[in-house]
């Protein structure tokens, strides 16, 4: 196939400018901000641990992306405007009665979410096929990290103009910006250019065949265990900040600025080691930084000891800087070109499973604060359950590596030997 003229740079520079404003839709709509709107509406633990789950539990519509026809462009376009501007009618729970407030958050949430959700394989599927393998690394890594440092300035704004507004004024400002940004970033996606793919839903034996692959079968193991790992936890850290450590808005905002401005650095020295290394490896050695560096270093902190929690700020940098870009690839990675639609539905399938799973064991843990009081928050019991489970998770990525590298060499050796010859074995 010709590639028109400039392509495919151009349609990769507007992917970035088009990521610029979809992050800050994503950071505000799920991130500190939500949750700090959440907070205000009400919510208690079960019901954060639930937000905070739903952009992975919504991944379980991801599949219906292998069963629409036409172009990807148009209907990640059109799926991205629609979910997104959804969203919109967040601003109007405050004029719900109080107990209706928290219930519909979760409602509008959960279908904005499962309306973008195909998104994910569409777009992934499409940007596959604008840069190449060995430029995947770099060119992800460095996108990842410029999305990381705009949307976290974002949270610092947001963050400050919460602040000042006060509540409920500053969330729904914020809110009300983060879905003009999310709507607008549709037009420059359907500026970019979209190469040829045709495609027809799967009968069932073609659905299920990436499971017969042993390897990305360990792949989405780990991305079970890891990501219901994070999801134990993950969603009470900014609680943990903003109720424990009784960090304000603006500093939770500077710390993800930190956490963004350390990314904008690791994030493509990641993608460059993962093009050198591989993505198996990068994801072995970012995952071990989230479980073992990151959650110690929350739990430390407290009222007037933010020092770990600083700290925190460029590790995150370290972990999912490389996390983020690795396991996409690694997905990416594992199919030939025809089946890679099918690849990522599977990926995205067992994000949303550990998702679900690790939010209602986070949930369940997060209210037996009220019954037993063994820790300073509802929010330590979780995050060090997490930590443990995540500990797990990168065990048996180091086991699977490892097991897959001698499976590996041994079908070398007895391909690099010498066949027996039928004659002598007769004369022996």
């Amino acid at each position: 196939m010709t590639l028109p003229a400039g392509e495919p740079r151009r349609s990769q520079n507007l992917a970035i400018w088009e990521g610029m404003l979809a992050i800050l839709f994503i950071n505000w709509s799920t991130g500190v901000v939500m949750t700090g709107y959440a907070l205000w509406l009400g919510a208690p633990p079960v019901a954060l641990a639930i937000l905070g789950a739903l952009p992975m539990v919504g991944q379980m519509a991801a599949p219906l992306a292998l069963f629409f026809w036409g172009s990807r462009k148009r209907l990640s376009a059109i799926l991205s405007a629609l979910g997104r501007g959804f969203f919109v009618l967040t601003l109007l729970l405050p004029l719900l009665p109080e107990p209706w407030r928290i219930p519909g958050l979760l409602l509008i949430a959960a279908l904005s979410q499962l309306i973008v959700a195909p998104v994910n394989v569409l777009w992934t599927s499409w940007m596959a096929d604008l840069v190449p393998e060995k430029q995947r690394g770099r060119y992800f890594g460095l996108r990842n990290g410029v999305l990381g440092l705009v949307g976290t300035l974002g949270n610092l704004a947001a963050g400050s103009l919460i602040d000042a507004l006060g509540k409920p004024w500053g969330f729904l400002l914020v809110l009300g910006i983060a879905v003009v940004a999310g709507v607008s970033a549709t037009f420059i996606l359907r500026r970019q250019f979209e190469p040829p793919s045709a495609s027809t839903p799967p009968r069932f034996a073609e659905f299920i065949g990436p499971l017969s692959d042993r390897r990305f079968r360990g792949f989405l193991g780990f991305v079970v265990l890891f990501l219901g790992a994070v999801s134990v936890g993950g969603p009470f850290v900014f609680p943990l900040f903003l109720e424990h450590t009784r960090m304000t808005f603006t500093q939770v905002g500077l710390w993800t600025v930190i956490a963004a401005t350390c990314g904008l650095v690791l994030s493509p020295l990641w993608g460059r080691l993962a093009d050198q290394i591989g993505h198996w490896q990068v994801l072995l050695l970012s995952s071990s930084v989230a479980a073992l560096v990151l959650p110690p270093l929350w739990l430390l902190g407290g009222p007037g000891r933010l020092e770990t929690i600083w700290a925190a700020a460029a590790f995150d940098a370290v972990a999912w800087g490389g996390i983020g870009t690795a396991l996409t690839n690694v997905a990416l990675q594992s199919a030939a070109p025809e089946k890679r639609n099918l690849y990522l539905a599977w990926y995205w399938m067992a994000f949303a499973v550990g998702g679900i799973l690790g939010s209602l064991l986070g949930g369940v843990l997060g209210s037996l604060h009220a019954q037993m009081k063994l820790f300073p928050s509802p929010y330590h019991l979780p995050i060090l359950v997490s930590m443990l489970l995540r500990v797990v998770a990168v065990y048996y990525l180091g086991w699977r590596i490892r097991r897959d590298k001698k499976r590996a060499l041994g079908l070398a050796g007895l391909e690099a030997k010498p066949p027996t010859d039928p004659a002598r074995q007769e004369l022996s």
